[in-house]
């Protein structure tokens, strides 16, 4: 199975703390694919400061997170080696931070919001799982 990938979306000034906080674990360079990669905790970490993934959604869901975030957001992408590691990385940056999470499979919520889950369901596979399905009601989280 590929490695866990989620995008953090903020605004410009929460991005760049975002960023800052992150490099300060020891980001470096990747001397295969020249992007940045953190070795962190004992796990890895692919990274993404660039902001290019934002091409990737839909404009109506790029106003969505406008109007979540209160301004035009702006994106990390965030791969790792395991849910663990996502777990781990995600729960000790985002405490710190407003903004919004796309899991990759089907929820966007707030930083705030996923810690939380991640804290009352430490096993949570966000992959597996959508967060209506883990608060055991339907509908759109």
């Amino acid at each position: 199975m590929s490695w866990p990938s989620v995008v953090l979306l903020a605004s410009a000034h929460e991005c760049a703390a975002i960023e800052a906080e992150v490099r300060s674990l020891g980001v470096g360079k990747d001397p295969l694919s020249d992007g940045d990669f953190l070795h962190w905790n004992g796990n890895s970490y692919a990274l993404d400061f660039s902001g290019d993934v934002l091409s990737d959604f839909e404009p109506e869901d790029i106003e969505d997170m406008r109007q979540r975030i209160g301004e035009e957001p702006r994106a990390i992408y965030v791969s790792c080696q395991s849910m663990d590691a996502a777990r781990t990385l995600l729960t000790f940056t985002l405490r710190n931070f407003s903004g919004l999470i796309d899991t990759n499979h089907g929820d966007v919520i707030e930083f705030a919001e996923f810690v939380d889950l991640v804290e009352k369901h430490p096993q949570w596979d966000w992959r597996r799982t959508e967060v209506a399905e883990l608060l055991g009601g339907p509908g759109d989280a």
